[in-house]
């Protein structure tokens, strides 16, 4: 008898775990959603594709579009910071070449992929001007202010 027990009752349990839930819902909602695992994956992948190559796309493209119409007496700035003046830029070459002294006509090869972008010294130009006029009225209060 005791014997019938022992072995009676894990039968039972596992009877009682391989039944179904007679008052189980279905899922609903995001349980609903996450019944599948492939949906999820598949959205973090949309969300991955619309939130970081697409604009990486796009700007990559704009940067080849920039690249190509390098042409001669653009103003340009390197990668490593060199502004200059386009010199030479041959379209069916990768080679730019750069004036970056008038005076001494001193002037240097660059890679076209090493350009960031194009019109950078004239920025620097009006900074260097507004820049010598704040210093002059700066001067000027200066020695205003001695004076009193």
């Amino acid at each position: 008898m005791i014997i019938e027990n022992v072995v009676a009752v894990p039968v039972l349990f596992i009877g009682l775990l391989a039944q179904e839930d007679a008052g189980a819902q279905e899922p609903a909602g995001l349980g609903l959603l996450f019944q599948n695992p492939l949906l999820p994956i598949g959205i973090l992948f949309f969300l991955f594709y619309f939130i970081v190559l697409a604009p990486e796309k796009k700007r990559k493209r704009k940067e080849q579009a920039m690249l190509a119409r390098i042409s001669k007496n653009d103003r340009v700035v390197t990668t490593g910071g060199i502004h200059g003046v386009v010199v030479a830029a041959p379209p069916e070459s990768d080679v730019v070449t750069i004036r970056i002294d008038d005076k001494q006509n001193v002037r240097i090869r660059v890679n076209r992929s090493a350009i960031a972008r194009l019109g950078g010294s004239q920025g620097a130009d009006k900074q260097e001007s507004s820049g010598t006029a704040d210093e002059s009225t700066g001067s000027d209060k200066s020695t205003g202010s001695d004076k009193e």
